[in-house]
């Protein structure tokens, strides 16, 4: 791994290094904005549900004959699931929607009656299940609404395709956004080399570009031209003591 790591120039290590971070950053965020969404939707969800249970109970109401009845004046998409209980466990009335859409373990839920949330799993989707105790009349009651996860689980499902299809496009133009930048970053170097390359011993009075001499890549610069002043100054004194000993002999 190393070996392949190193086999590689500075540039592709450099968007590699990017692309990776990129990655670690987007991949948390995307988490994090799941997280508040799935929150956000089940709190929304919670809301509206203790939301049908006032209204429930405003409208549940007792005949003159002791019955349970309702006074149910919405369309059938926007009516709540309901049920009423008595503490022993007896179904005193559902609605049409309670009827369409039976849920398991509701019985076990209004004979504990602990004024809980709880999601209740259905063939179709989960479902949240608000039980409360109250009173219709004098008569103690328990009343039960519920509604399905099924549109909050479409939402987040489409979140997450979002993600699943903008996060590669997302990495995929971050790495050439990396390659783009190292290679501009670098490009100073490969100047200084192609120069580099053509100072032979006949041509040390020659020396680096400096673009920029306060950042990296100018320092780099003037430290190599000060190291070929000092190259072109020992050749200097060779080749006049090579003069001096030719002229002596």
């Amino acid at each position: 791994m190393r070996r392949w790591w190193r086999s590689h120039s500075v540039r592709v290590q450099l968007t590699l290094w990017y692309v990776v971070a990129m990655v670690v950053v987007l991949g948390l965020y995307a988490t994090l904005i799941f997280a508040f969404v799935r929150r956000n939707a089940a709190d929304t969800l919670d809301g509206r549900l203790r939301g049908d249970f006032q209204w429930a109970a405003a409208m549940v109401d007792q005949t003159p004959d002791g019955a349970i009845t309702w006074y149910e004046d919405l369309t059938e998409d926007e009516s709540p699931w309901l049920q009423v209980w008595s503490p022993g466990g007896e179904l005193l009335y559902q609605n049409s929607e309670a009827m369409r859409r039976p849920l398991p373990r509701v019985r076990e839920l209004a004979m504990a009656a602990d004024d809980s949330l709880v999601v209740v799993q259905t063939d179709v989707a989960p479902v949240r299940v608000l039980t409360r105790r109250g009173r219709i009349g004098a008569k103690p009651v328990v009343i039960q609404v519920a509604r399905s996860e099924a549109l909050m689980r479409d939402e987040l499902w489409r979140l997450m395709l979002i993600f699943a299809l903008g996060l590669p496009l997302a990495v995929a133009a971050a790495g050439l956004g990396g390659y783009t930048l190292a290679r501009r970053a670098l490009l100073p170097i490969e100047r200084m080399t192609e120069r580099a390359r053509s100072i032979t011993a006949e041509r040390l009075s020659d020396r680096l570009p400096v673009e920029h001499p306060d950042d990296e890549m100018g320092r780099l610069a003037t430290v190599f031209n000060e190291t070929l002043g000092r190259l072109e100054s020992s050749f200097d004194q060779m080749r006049r003591f090579t003069a001096d000993v030719s002229h002596e002999l």
